[in-house]
């Protein structure tokens, strides 16, 4: 067993001792609090350099929420299928406290309409990963508690499946030993989403707008006229929404992301260009409208492609 002790302070430091003497426990220290997900790569690479033979580990938060049984449970699915990872994921029942309730259905909602993840509980703390991911983990962004998050997210991009194990959760005192924060650390969880979100909305914008103009100015509407004023248009905003994808949002890509991303982008014009003009000769609805919802919808198709293809560092 091993326990990080991320910047408990002197007070605690004899509860950590007792695990020593009494258990044989490895305890790993943070002078200062790190977070949580500093705190698992801390683990992790401690498993690397110390046990090479291990089949995988074992997370599990220390707030009372997980049991002997459930742990023993996860194992036993983990050993059926010991190159995926398993999740003891929690029952929301009545008893459930109201901000742990909230929080992790939001999340699961959020991740599957951004990724198509059927993720049950998104936040579980109790999970079995296999060794041969750890080395991917341990690199990946996140210090706090959007490192799980971004855990579930490697692991849709790397193709390790994801297990289930149903378990009704514990709750000590309304869920009052939980160091999560609701605001502070769902901002940190859904950051990615929110920064390509706010480039993507930006862009759009500029985009509708030069649209706009450019088919005012030309007369009737047709193929012809739509996909030239649709060309022009995300030429003015692609390069900007590239550039702040590539620097802000995902953080990540390589000297082909470009020319990935710009490939997305005219396949993107012409699905748009032909849905328009579909849709503006069977709907008599503003031709600004229709675009708009159009567009929308390519939103969601274009961030899983940005995510899992262009912005992947080249993993792929």
């Amino acid at each position: 067993m091993i326990l990080i002790d991320d910047g408990s302070g002197e007070a605690y430091s004899h509860i950590f001792r007792e695990t020593i003497s009494k258990f044989g426990c490895y305890v790993l220290t943070h002078s200062v609090n790190k977070g949580k997900g500093r705190a698992i790569k801390t683990a992790i690479d401690f498993v690397l350099e110390n046990f090479p033979d291990a089949l995988g580990i074992v997370t599990i938060d220390a707030d009372g929420q997980h049991t002997y049984e459930d742990t023993i449970k996860c194992l036993e699915a983990f050993l059926k299928s010991p190159d995926s990872l398993v999740l003891r994921v929690r029952v929301f029942e009545e008893n459930v406290p109201l901000r742990s309730k909230f929080g992790n259905l939001l999340t699961r909602d959020v991740l599957g309409a951004f990724t198509g993840m059927a993720i049950s509980d998104t936040q579980t703390g109790l999970r079995v990963i296999p060794y041969h991911w750890l080395r991917t983990l341990f690199e990946l962004e996140g210090e706090r508690y959007e490192f799980e998050m971004n855990m579930l997210l490697q692991a849709k991009e790397d193709g390790i499946a994801i297990l289930e194990v149903p378990i009704t959760t514990i709750y000590l005192d309304d869920n009052q030993s939980s160091h999560f924060h609701a605001i502070r650390d769902s901002i940190r969880i859904y950051a990615v989403f929110f920064k390509y979100i706010v480039s993507s909305v930006f862009s759009f914008l500029v985009d509708i707008v030069v649209f706009t103009i450019l088919v005012s100015l030309f007369k009737g509407v047709s193929l012809e006229s739509i996909t030239l004023a649709s060309v022009m248009s995300r030429a003015v905003s692609s390069v900007t929404n590239f550039l702040i994808n590539h620097k802000l949002a995902f953080k990540a890509g390589n000297s082909l992301s470009w020319v990935k991303y710009f490939s997305l982008v005219v396949i993107q014009i012409f699905l748009s260009s032909v849905l328009v003009t579909l849709l503006s000769s069977w709907w008599t609805f503003p031709i600004t409208g229709i675009k708009i919802l159009v567009d929308g919808f390519l939103f969601f198709l274009s961030y899983y492609i940005q995510k899992t293809f262009v912005f992947d560092g080249g993993k792929r």
